[in-house]
Order: structure tokens, then sequence, then C-alpha cells
């Protein structure tokens, strides 16, 4: 029961984000296609294998299902890790990879089951191969380009180390059962429902793996009119003098765009710590003067104006939370992290052109 409960989750979660990727105007279908690729071959592979589980008609997974069926699921691995270190998808050159793949399943096809020692060979010799190529394109990229993206770090490293653990647990499963025996499949089916349950829950609390940085702050900044002062492509001519800036950061302007949109609205921070351009830039870890060609270049308020504004906004929703139903102004100017009373009101009207209790009363007719 509780095998066959492992077995749908793993096929609801799985079917949903493939429905995510395909129908969703915000996804990140190109990037992602070798990853909506593993999805649909684990889904299949699921579903057949709660039928094989469930001994419906008598069927019993050891001797009916054809593991070497698993053996696609090698290069996309290999690839979609690849497309994601390039940021881009070459498939003419991908279609290599499925040569020996697509002959062993033909030949299983056409024979119905070729030799079981064949595919046993073929089937840990390509893992192992695919294995040893990933890490190695890994660190070639990581070491020769200097990724700044800590974020794609971890999401490469936490697929790879996936990819490892399935290959590896196949192995220990195999040859702990016997050369000559495939009762091990159901053990070994079950421990990958698992680590495939884990990632996808990976997936579901970081969006941005789904959707990609610029989906998802174009659609963030479409559908939240006040952080729409921000822009992914500069709002004026970069002067002579930041252009060595622009040409660092370039590539990863979206992912710092990202990163201040989400850290703008970290409550907790602002009231706590002295809010200023140099505290966000040690929060996302990028030198101060990145963060003050964004704000130059890329957002509409710049300096005090913009860290300002993070604080107008903090007020904003707690007003619209009800905070001065119970509070004073006083109590909000300094829960926002401004030293006065005056100054908080003041820079509220200038963003909103309203004073608080102004707002607090529009948001409550």
């Amino acid at each position: 029961m509780y095998v066959n409960g492992l077995f749908i989750s793993t096929i609801l979660i799985g079917s949903l984000f493939i429905f995510i990727m395909l129908f969703s105007g915000r996804n990140n279908l190109k990037i992602n296609f070798y990853l909506l690729l593993l999805l649909i071959q684990l889904i299949l592979h699921r579903v057949f294998i709660l039928v094989f589980s469930s001994n419906l008609g008598d069927v019993n997974i050891s001797q009916n299902y054809p593991a070497i069926l698993s053996i696609i699921f090698l290069p996309c691995w290999y690839l979609y890790i690849r497309t994601l270190l390039l940021g881009k998808i070459n498939f003419k050159h991908d279609l290599y990879h499925f040569i020996i793949p697509s002959i062993v399943l033909l030949a299983n096809l056409i024979l119905y089951k070729t030799p079981f020692i064949i595919n046993l060979s073929v089937g840990f010799l390509l893992g192992l191969y695919y294995i040893i190529i990933t890490l190695k394109f890994i660190k070639i990229k990581t070491n020769n380009f200097l990724l700044n993206d800590k974020f794609l770090n971890w999401w490469v490293y936490t697929l790879y180390g996936v990819f490892v653990s399935i290959y590896f647990s196949s192995l220990i499963l195999k040859f702990s059962s016997g050369i000559n025996s495939d009762q091990w499949l159901m053990d070994f089916y079950i421990i990958t429902s698992i680590l495939w349950l884990l990632l996808l829950v990976f997936i579901f609390l970081n969006p941005i793996i789904l959707y990609g940085k610029v989906g998802l702050i174009q659609n963030i900044i479409k559908q939240e009119n006040n952080i729409d002062f921000w822009n992914l492509n500069a709002i004026k001519q970069v002067k002579r003098k930041d252009q060595y800036i622009q040409k660092i950061i370039q590539k990863n302007i979206p992912d710092l765009i990202y990163k201040i949109i989400s850290f703008q609205g970290n409550d907790k921070l602002i009231k706590e710590h002295d809010f200023s351009v140099s505290f966000i830039a040690s929060q996302i870890s990028t030198p101060k003067s990145h963060v003050g060609y964004l704000l130059n270049y890329h957002c509409k308020y710049q300096g005090t104006d913009y860290i300002n504004l993070v604080k107008v906004l903090k007020s904003m929703r707690f007003i619209k939370a009800g905070y001065l139903e119970h509070k004073t102004i006083e109590s909000l100017s300094l829960e926002c992290g401004f030293n006065s009373r005056i100054t908080f009101f003041n820079n509220f009207k200038k963003f909103n052109g309203i004073s608080p209790k102004e707002f607090a009363k529009k948001v409550v007719t």
C-alpha cells in the first residue's frame, strides 16, 4: 500500500510539473527540454511499475518489465545538465547521444529480449560513461568560466548527485541480489522514487527552475505594480566609466535583479538591520558597485531614494494588513526603519501622493 502510494505520488507531482512546463506561458521550456523528457519517462515508468507491482492480470515485474528501457534516461541527465551550464540547446549535436540507447531498445523490441548479460553490461557501462563525462563537463565549465550563479551551481550539483545516487543504488542492489537475479528491481524503483520525490520538492520550492529568472522576473513585475520600477534592460545610456561593470555582470543581471526583488520584500531584515545599498550587496554576495550599477541603470530609483522606497513598500504591506487599526504612525515609521515620523510621512507621500492615513482609508474602502 505504501509502495503504491509512493509511485502514485511521483506520478501525480511529476504530471503536474509536465503540465506546467507544457501549458504555462511563463515556462523555460527551451532550457528545460531534457528535464521534460526525464519527467515524461519517469511518469511512464512509474505507471508501468504500479501496474506490475499490483500484479494485475498475474503480471510479474521481475519477469515482464523490460528494465533496459531505463537506458534512455542516461543521455537525458547529461544533456539537461549541459544545457543548464551552456544556457542553450543544440538538438543536432545532441542526437548522437541517443544512437546507442536507440540501437539497444530496437534490439529489444525486435528480438523481444536480448541476452540479460548484454543489457546489464550496456546499462552499467553507459551509465558510468555519462557519470564521468558529466562530472568532467561540470568541472571544465565552472573552472574556465567561473560561474557566479550560486543557485545554478546548487541545482547542477543536486542533479548530478541524484544521478550518481540512482546509478550506484542500482549497482549495489543488483550485485547484492546476485548477477543472475532481477528481484532487485522493486527495491530499486522504490529508492529512485524517493529520490525523484525529493528532487520534485526541490523544484517546487524553487520555481525559477521551471520559469527561468527572466520569465519569473517579467511575470513578477507584470503582476506586482509596486516593483515595476525594475527593468531587465538598461533604462538609459551607460556611461563609459560604468561600461567595465556592465561587461562583468551583463549575463548575471537577471539573476541579480531577481535576488534584489526577493530580498526587498524581507520585512524582518528591513527592520532589524541598517538597511542600505551596502547591506543589500552583502546579503546577495555582490560588490556594492554592482548593486549601484543596477540601481543606476536598471531601476527608476537610485541610492537613498531606493532604500526609502523599499521601506515605504513595507509600510504599505503593513497598512494593508491592518497595522494602523491598533498602532500609531510613529510605531509604523520605526517598524519600517525610518528615524522619525516626519521622514516617514514625507517619503510615503513622495512615492504615493497621499499620506499614510489617507492610504489606509483608501485600502479599507
